[in-house]
């Protein structure tokens, strides 16, 4: 296994894991998520985001944004990119479930940030999926 040197790396490192998953349990997975620390936050984070913004992998798109959740939770990377982008690109294919998702983007940007982002998110005429996901995840924030 490689210590991902960009977020393609990561992705590759992070898929073939998940996959091996039926044959040797998530050993794999818990090795790569603890070779982590040696990786820079962007590329942990772009990593990441384009685990829980793919929609190529529906049978495992649960246990991938499981792990990409264990993964914000564990090293609660941090970003300058803009929320807004960074929900765009995640918001259609986010699992609900996956709580570690807005509670990282809680930590990385601050409750006031995300009210004002969600808000101005909301009036761009999301589609209806999008829309209720902001929903759930404002229910996951305690933003009422």
């Amino acid at each position: 296994m490689n210590i991902p040197k960009t977020s393609e790396e990561f992705q590759e490192e992070f898929y073939k894991s998940i996959d091996l998953m039926d044959k040797i349990g998530d050993l794999r997975i818990r090795q790569f998520i603890q070779r982590l620390n040696h990786v820079p936050n962007d590329i942990v984070i772009s990593g990441v985001l384009g685990v829980i913004g793919n929609n190529q992998r529906p049978l495992t798109e649960y246990i991938d944004q499981k792990y990409a959740g264990i993964i914000l939770d564990r090293y609660n990377p941090k970003t300058e990119l803009d929320l807004v982008t960074v929900l765009k690109s995640t918001l259609q294919n986010w699992n609900k479930g996956i709580e570690e998702f807005p509670f990282w983007i809680r930590e990385n940007y601050g409750i006031e940030m995300v009210k004002s982002q969600l808000v101005e998110l909301e009036k761009s005429g999301l589609a209806k999926i999008a829309t209720d996901k902001l929903v759930t995840l404002r229910w996951w924030l305690r933003i009422l």
